[in-house]
């Protein structure tokens, strides 16, 4: 009987410190930035949201899926839908729209948001978009290009947790995540380690995809950027696997590539239909940067570790 009621006490307490977590507020200060109308901070953002980061492959438009996939620049209206363990994830909308996108939000709070991980309205955002460690060169340049687009009404759905989900949000994910180091002012340029780290770290996120996660809580548990096993979420039978972007002999594909072949191969796009990896717009990138990325990748420590071949489809 005494057990009983202390089981009831311990499981009522923890459900009562779950819900009281669920809608933190951070007092964080906004980044003074502003947005820009100059031409080439623009086109700097366009670079970088639709070409290096990505952005379209998450916040684009869900009925558009062969355009997302060309990363085209379709409308970042957000509503895709993320199913994953700890529960159903819808992008937001991120288009200059006053009632359902980004309209009515300050340039520090779109800033703060992709630097420091917290919302318009002070909660913390789900560590998805890692971009934390954007220059601050970078970081004006990006608000600058989401204000520059055109308003799209569209109207998202809230996040819907399940219990596991509710557990992580008031644990694991209850806190804000900034930037790892203090980002660079002007960020780098040319085929150098430097800007390839820059890159790969803080603006692809290469290793989001390239290390393995346990995707019951987002947590990187894997060897950094050795490959990793990852679900589909447009075929649920499906798995794929980003390589070992390492040099081991080996398992990692670098070991067996060179500089030019590197290059050669982002300019052919995609090769598998429907791979998750951005050829989109990575087959656009300026060359100077895709140099500049394999160099970065060619200083990594190899790692021993193969995941497999490139998908499985499960029965």
């Amino acid at each position: 009987m005494r057990l009983g009621i202390v089981i009831v006490l311990v499981v009522g307490g923890f459900a009562a410190y779950v819900a009281s977590r669920q809608n933190l507020e951070f007092d964080v200060p906004l980044p003074p930035v502003a947005a820009s109308t100059d031409s080439a901070v623009i086109a700097r953002g366009h670079y970088v949201v639709r070409d290096v980061a990505s952005c379209t492959g998450c916040h684009g438009d869900p009925t558009q899926p062969d355009s997302v996939l060309a990363s085209a620049d379709v409308p970042l209206s957000g509503g895709f839908e993320f199913h994953i363990p700890p529960g159903r994830f819808y992008p937001r909308n991120i288009t200059p729209d006053s009632a359902t996108g980004i309209g009515t939000f300050s340039d520090g709070q779109v800033a703060r948001a992709l630097r420091d991980g917290v919302g318009h309205d002070g909660r913390a955002l789900l560590p998805f978009m890692e971009m934390q460690g954007l220059s601050d060169e970078d970081l004006v340049a990006v608000v600058s290009y989401l204000r520059s687009q055109p308003p799209v009404h569209h109207v998202v759905p809230w996040h819907r947790y399940t219990l596991l989900g509710r557990i992580v949000k008031a644990t694991v994910l209850a806190n804000p995540v900034g930037p790892k180091t203090t980002p660079p002012k002007v960020n780098p340029s040319g085929p150098t380690v430097e800007n390839g780290r820059y890159l790969v770290e803080s603006v692809a996120i290469c290793w989001a995809c390239h290390t393995q996660r346990d995707y019951r809580t987002g947590e990187l548990v894997g060897a950094h950027l050795a490959g990793a096993q990852m679900p589909d979420e447009r075929n649920p039978k499906r798995i794929w696997a980003p390589p070992n972007l390492t040099s081991d002999p080996a398992t990692g594909r670098l070991a067996k590539m060179s500089e030019d072949e590197f290059v050669a191969r982002f300019r052919m796009g995609r090769l598998i239909p429907g791979s998750p990896m951005p050829w989109g717009g990575f087959s656009r990138l300026h060359e100077d940067d895709l140099r500049a990325i394999y160099r970065y990748l060619k200083t990594l420590p190899p790692v021993v570790h193969d995941p497999g071949p490139a998908y499985v489809d499960k029965p």
